[in-house]
């Protein structure tokens, strides 16, 4: 995905305007402008910020947030830190459940490090969030999350995405 279509969608979903995107990253409208329309792309210093911010925005469509628990069955919690993003990944083939959902750090494929799986058992999902059962059906392929809270194995994260196509931003 381009910069452009990335800071239109920012703009589409925040509600903001090109003034106050601006203002959030410290450049000015002109800027902000010339990203959008394509004339020109951004320093490299400030893709993390404009990441982040596409990152952060929800478009589950979901009338409440929908928050799940993450376990780890690898030992690599502490791995997990608020506010990152990981992409959730069905598992069709688990020797263990029928609606097995991998969770990976955003941008690391599945060969790369497994950090958790989405909890799907009444010992393990934690009360207010939702099961890998309750999430396998809302997404095709990927979906994307960010973490909230950590402690020791388990991550609560907030579901901001079930569009498949997020899994390769």
């Amino acid at each position: 995905m381009q910069y452009s279509e990335m800071l239109k969608e920012v703009l589409a979903e925040s509600h903001w305007t090109q003034e106050q995107l601006a203002a959030k990253l410290g450049v000015s409208f002109a800027t902000v402008n010339s990203w959008i329309n394509g004339r020109t792309t951004p320093q490299k210093s400030l893709i993390p910020e404009i990441r982040k911010l596409y990152l952060a925005q929800d478009v589950t469509n979901e009338p409440e947030p929908v928050y799940i628990t993450l376990v780890d069955l690898m030992g690599t919690g502490s791995a997990l830190k608020v506010g990152d993003y990981v992409v959730l990944r069905k598992d069709c083939g688990s020797e263990f459940d029928d609606e097995t959902i991998r969770a990976y750090v955003d941008g690391v494929d599945e060969g790369g490090c497994q950090y958790a799986f989405v909890a799907n058992s009444v010992r393990t999902v934690v009360r207010g969030t939702r099961s890998a059962g309750r999430i396998y059906d809302k997404f095709d392929v990927a979906a994307r999350a960010q973490i909230m809270f950590t402690y020791k194995s388990l991550a609560i994260a907030r579901v901001v995405s079930w569009r498949a196509e997020d899994e390769a931003r």
